[in-house]
């Protein structure tokens, strides 16, 4: 009798989790996850994987030679998880790139480093600088909103500074951050969605952030960018903690196929400089646009800012102030003064 109450029981203990198992398979699909928190890979550039012999807190070799061209560099040393890029052609150039460590030189009175025991940092001389790093990111739900920002500052000089302090035009570096909300890989492309440029000398700044709506396969492409307006000996960008995250969820897609992806160029060429203005009686004049400074005007006529503030005595505001549509005079009939040549716009040839 206890035997036959035992298989009884075992009988429907069976039938009982078989119903459960099935009702389980017959219940709905579940919800898919929502996305929270970083979504780059090595957004502080801290590194993903390490040399054996990395010491507690750092990393070693926590670099590759990735660049945007598939060329190799023995000066390129990449971020993990990132790409470098950089304009070509005409007076830009490849930069040099390190991941650097949280010991001197790059610690002190202008710390490199904003946080962790690691940074970035990109540089060229005498060149022109169109630069940056870029990483894909897949797997975001289609239609979510995804912001993006990171840190980062510059030191732009033209002359031996022993501290490393930005000098001269205070415009002539600046940064953006961006998103090709497709997943577009080209640095040029008219599709990806740039913050507004910003100034960060010396110190670390916020740079962004910027919005953007994920296409339909899921998957954006994030930009770190810097650029300069002169070929200056000192031009450093430095980058650290990125950050990108999802700010709203998606909406159900729609049938409109996403658009093709654009050719890769070299982008725009630079925007033409002043031609000298002269006036009846043979002085060369400027007229001041949107964005000049002074420094940058005397670099543009190649000649000495002290001239051009001798010549515009009483008309120069506190701190070489000057005002749009304003008039300087750049020289005399008796002075030469010649804007330096414009660099050739870009063409696609390897470096």
């Amino acid at each position: 009798m206890t035997r036959k109450r035992i298989l009884i029981g075992i009988l429907l203990l069976t039938i009982l989790l078989g119903s459960i198992s099935l009702s389980s398979l017959a219940g709905p699909d579940p919800a898919p996850v929502a996305q929270e928190g970083e979504l780059l890979k090595n957004p502080g550039f801290e590194g993903i994987t390490c040399a054996p012999d990395s010491e507690p807190g750092w990393c070693k070799d926590n670099w590759t030679h990735n660049a945007f061209d598939g060329s190799m560099h023995d000066n390129i040393f990449t971020p993990q998880g990132w790409v470098t890029w950089w304009r070509k052609g005409g007076s830009y150039g490849q930069p040099e790139v390190k991941t650097i460590p949280n010991v001197a030189p790059f610690t002190g009175e202008l710390p490199r480093i904003r946080s962790g025991n690691y940074a970035v940092l990109l540089f060229n001389f005498y060149r022109l600088q169109d630069v940056g790093l870029y990483q894909v990111v897949s797997g975001i739900e289609p239609g979510a909103t995804v912001q993006f920002s990171a840190h980062a500052h510059g030191w732009s000089c033209d002359k031996d500074e022993p501290m490393g302090y930005t000098c001269g035009d205070p415009w002539n570096q600046t940064f953006q951050v961006g998103i090709a909300p497709n997943g577009d890989t080209n640095p040029f492309s008219p599709n990806i969605v740039w913050s507004e440029p910003q100034r960060a000398p010396d110190r670390y700044r916020l740079i962004g952030p910027i919005t953007a709506q994920v296409g339909e396969g899921g998957t954006v492409c994030v930009f770190l960018r810097s650029q300069t307006k002169w070929g200056f000996k000192y031009q450093d960008a430095y980058w650290d903690d990125a950050s990108l995250v999802v700010v709203s969820p998606g909406t159900p897609p729609t049938n409109t196929p996403p658009p093709p992806p654009s050719t890769a160029t070299d982008g725009p060429p630079p925007p033409p400089r002043a031609t000298p203005t002269p006036r009846p009686d043979g002085a060369t004049v400027h007229i001041v646009s949107s964005g000049d400074t002074l420094y940058g005007i005397a670099l543009m006529y190649n000649v000495d800012v002290n001239q051009i503030r001798t010549l515009n005595a009483g008309s120069l505001g506190a701190n070489d102030m000057i005002q749009v549509n304003q008039e300087l005079i750049i020289s005399l009939p008796s002075q030469t003064a010649t804007p330096s040549p414009l660099p050739q716009p870009p063409t696609a040839v390897s470096e």
